[in-house]
């Protein structure tokens, strides 16, 4: 009778298992508006922003687009489909069509993508290594790739692929996983044709003396043909929309380097400088040119801004400036991209007050940077992959280099966070780490923040507050608890009493061929006790997964998108899918002790035996019925435990009357507890980070007892 049982539990695991697969509910993502900071009027350029096609992996997007001439899209044997680029959904591998024009020949070709997260390999016609034009690895930053002139068809149809997997970050944050092993591109896709010198990564930065603002701009000279034809002549000029205010000209030979940085100085007397409350900008205009006519050129704006940050206050142009900051979700961020409203919503956080927007966990696109220049309105910049790491894994500061550069170009970054939760590591790795982030980010201060859990973050600076979606981040996801565990305490009250008004029966009637009715509903209602107090437990640990506020919610979704992607699926289905598998587990347990025992007993009718000692399983599920009426969320997990323990001598003494040896039931968790050690071992730094954040009483306090 009891195989019955068995097989519909394995069903149910399975069937709810697969529903989870099938009905898997992630971000849907949604397609993002983007922008360069800098526009040349020499250079050639083709978006291939907007629809792109998604596959699973990049065999099946290239046989798929192939072998079989595109079709199967959107279908579920291929798992292809469409998408748009750059967007907030994470994918493995995209792949566009496109034509180049037959004129394009005479030039280079350069693939920017911007707005990276992750490991970005880039094909084109074809998935060999061979057709690998280059890769871009990034926490948001961007990339440029030349093109070989023999990987493109001119004037035919061209087959681009871009495989992305999961951001270092994601891997090394405090328990972070590989998995799922996807990336993301935020910001725009181009193709450019340039000619064979280009101009590449301008870096400004304006100091004042007196009235006079001294500008000195940095940058690099590409060569990208197969000779070069030197000298170079590079000018400068600043305008203020209708004259020339400053020009510098420098001329550049030939040398073996493929790359030749440059530096223009340039003086604009009287200048004006930009403030929050004059955001006035100028524009740069660089060249380059030779002797056989090549010519590259790209503008840029240009706020006179010096900002310094002194004794716990910035001072932007010498003078105060306190902040009072207001806090943006990636989530916030992707829906105001989307909708084009970010010049909009920027101005309307000043007629607010504000005169900063922190950003969560990524990096502002160029978009943003422009309307907040445009708008006179500061940006902290937290830098991806620097919350919550172990001291061992912290990023190599040089990988935000390159942002840097970028951020120079615009008045509105102030600020950088170049680590969260760092108070939990060796201060001497941190002071290393400090040091050297500051170097890189220099002369934009860069801040080491605490996790905290209040509604703002706060320094001698001033405030930033946390908006509501970002306290939303904390609000339970399974509304309907209370009344379910309310429901669920009556069942187990109802199942501890059926047990105790049934039938008392003995180890012997397990070897019961013909059991009467009395003593098979005896051992239905003992079945039904060990299925119930798993389920018990499965729906504790569901509440905590789903209602628990954690301490640190704001920093959570940036760092452990496995956990977010749980938190999205369905309470009831992850209820039912722990449930039936801790079940399960529990019957592995008794059926490796069952041929161990006397009279080989069925396991479970064993299983259903062993219950008996788990009587008050029904005064945990009342325990979790009364949280809503102040009970503190860890308090019936934590009663769970203490009872195992209590009657751990009588289920010790239990079996050892009949027999048999208790420690054959120690195998199975032995086994899960040692490939849990094995795992342990290879993230060893997550240990003692945790070690750390456990001693510290008020973090235990707030993630047990919530309070």
């Amino acid at each position: 009778m009891f195989n019955r049982r068995l097989y519909l539990l394995v069903l149910t695991f399975a069937i709810a298992l697969g529903l989870l697969i099938w009905n898997w509910n992630s971000t849907p993502g949604v397609f993002l508006k983007s922008s360069s900071s800098l526009a040349s009027v020499g250079r050639w350029e083709m978006d291939l922003g907007g629809q792109w096609k998604m596959y699973p992996s990049l065999r099946q997007a290239w046989m798929t687009e192939t072998e079989q001439e595109g079709k199967g899209i959107d279908s579920p044997i291929t798992g292809g489909g469409y998408g748009y680029l750059p967007s907030s959904k994470e994918f493995e591998v995209a792949l566009k069509n496109f034509k180049i024009p037959a004129e394009w020949n005479a030039r280079s070709l350069i693939l920017q993508i911007n707005g990276v997260y992750g490991h970005c390999d880039v094909y084109l016609n074809g998935m060999e290594s061979s057709q690998r034009i280059g890769s871009v690895v990034s926490e948001g930053g961007s990339g440029r790739l030349q093109i070989p002139i023999t990987a493109l068809n001119y004037g035919q149809d061209n087959l681009l692929l871009l495989e992305l997997t999961a951001p270092s970050s994601q891997k090394t944050t405090f328990l972070g996983s590989g998995y799922p092993d996807k990336g993301r591109i935020t910001g725009g896709i181009s193709l450019q044709a340039v000619m064979e010198t280009s101009i590449e990564n301008p870096r400004t930065q304006v100091t004042w003396e007196e009235h006079i603002a001294q500008v000195q701009v940095d940058f690099q000279l590409s060569h990208h043909g197969f000779s070069e034809y030197g000298p170079w002549t590079v000018q400068g000029v600043i305008s203020d929309g209708s004259a020339e205010i400053a020009q510098a000209i420098t001329q550049v030979h030939s040398d073996e380097s493929s790359v030749q940085p440059v530096s223009l100085t340039f003086q604009v007397p009287d200048g004006h400088p930009w403030t929050p409350e004059d955001p006035y900008l100028y524009q740069v205009y660089l060249t380059v040119s030779n002797t056989k006519g090549d010519r590259d050129d790209i503008a840029f704006a240009l706020g006179l801004a010096s900002l310094e940050y002194r004794e716990g206050l910035f001072l932007l142009n010498g003078k105060e400036l306190p902040i009072k900051g207001l806090a943006l979700s990636p989530e916030k961020e992707y829906e105001l991209r989307n909708r084009g409203d970010v010049a909009d919503w920027l101005n309307e956080c000043k007629t607010q007050g504000y005169n900063l927007i922190y950003f969560l966990g990524h990096r502002p696109d160029e978009y943003w940077l422009q309307e907040a220049d445009r708008a006179g309105i500061g940006l902290w910049v937290e830098l991806p992959g620097s919350a919550m790491v172990p001291a061992q894994r912290l990023p190599e500061p040089k990988v935000w280099e390159e942002w840097t550069k970028v951020s120079s170009l615009h008045p509105s970054v102030w600020a950088y966070t170049s680590g969260i939760g760092l108070e939990y590591n060796s201060q001497s790795l941190v002071r290393a780490y400090e040091e050297e982030v500051r170097s890189i980010t220099a002369p934009i201060p860069a801040f080491n923040l605490n996790l905290t859990d209040g509604d703002s973050i706060v320094g001698p600076w001033g405030e930033i507050e946390q908006p509501k979606e970002v306290q939303e981040l904390r609000e339970g996801l399974w509304p309907e608890e209370k009344w379910v565990s309310i429901t669920w305490a009556v069942l187990l009250v109802i199942v501890a009493w059926s047990n105790l008004a049934a039938v008392n029966w003995r180890y012997k009637e397990l070897h019961n061929k013909k059991p009467k009715r009395a003593l098979r509903k005896a051992w239905f209602w003992q079945g039904f006790a060990m299925v119930t107090r798993q389920m018990t437990l499965a729906g504790i640990l569901t509440a905590l997964l789903f209602n628990t506020k954690a301490p640190w919610a704001q920093w959570i979704p940036n760092q452990w998108p496995l956990w977010e992607g749980i938190k999205l699926q369905s309470p009831w289905l992850i209820w039912l899918i722990m449930g039936s598998l801790f079940t399960l587990l529990r019957l592995l347990q008794v059926g490796v002790v069952a041929p161990h025992m006397p009279g080989t007993p069925d396991t479970k009718g064993l299983a259903a035996w062993l219950e008996r000692r788990y009587f008050w399983n029904w005064t945990v599920g009342v325990l979790w019925a009364l949280q809503s009426w102040g009970i503190p969320r860890a308090v019936p997990i934590l009663v769970y435990m203490g009872f195992n323990l209590l009657f751990l001598p009588l289920k010790v003494r239990d079996v050892h009357r009949i027999g048999g040896g208790y420690a054959a039931f120690l195998w199975v968790p032995g086994i899960i507890f040692l490939i849990l050690g094995v795992v342990a071992a290879f993230r060893w730094e997550d240990i003692f980070y945790a070690i750390q954040i456990v001693q510290q009483s008020h973090w235990l306090k707030l993630i047990l007892f919530g309070s």
